[in-house]
């Protein structure tokens, strides 16, 4: 979902920076209805692709803070459970590190969604670099040397005027 709110993002901004150099083409022209209504079609499909990732995001954080706390209430009850066997040092130790899991758990989707999310860059990169390169910019069929170099235009027995009688 990253990737797609990545790929919608590049639109709008392409689009806002063609619309503010040429602003006043489109003023002179009339037609900045039709900008406006481009932008906010561009701005709404990324809004879209962004607001479905964001909500995913909370749904796999509620989900994670939901592993984490029964990890820390079976921690908690298996202390309970063996508090004759179990000396209270080993008790706080399991109960502080399965409180720790939950943070490390979202710090753990968090980094893999960032190296998901940058590495859109990279296959941006990738994708210029296998577009087929245009050829010289030569014109083909080359003038003959005898060509002259120089031209000139002239004018024999050439009149000008804008009505008859002047």
């Amino acid at each position: 979902l990253k990737r797609i709110e990545s790929v919608s993002r590049s639109p709008v901004f392409s689009h806002f920076s063609e619309t503010v150099s040429g602003a006043s083409s489109i003023r002179a022209y009339g037609v900045e209805n039709r900008f406006v209504k481009t932008a906010e079609d561009r701005v709404d499909t990324n809004q879209v692709c962004y607001y479905t990732s964001l909500v995913s995001n909370r749904w796999l954080g509620i989900r994670l803070e939901t592993i984490g706390n029964i990890l820390i209430f079976f921690a908690a009850l298996f202390a309970v459970l063996e508090r004759d066997t179990l000396e209270p040092g080993i008790v706080g130790l399991s109960i502080s590190y399965a409180l720790q899991i939950t943070g490390m758990l979202n710090f753990a989707v968090r980094m893999a969604s960032d190296i998901e999310t940058n590495i859109v860059s990279v296959e941006r990169i990738k994708e210029y670099a296998e577009i087929p390169q245009e050829g010289a910019w030569e014109v083909q069929p080359r003038p003959d040397p005898k060509w002259p170099a120089h031209g000139t235009v002239e004018f024999k027995d050439f009149q000008v005027r804008y009505r008859e009688g002047l």
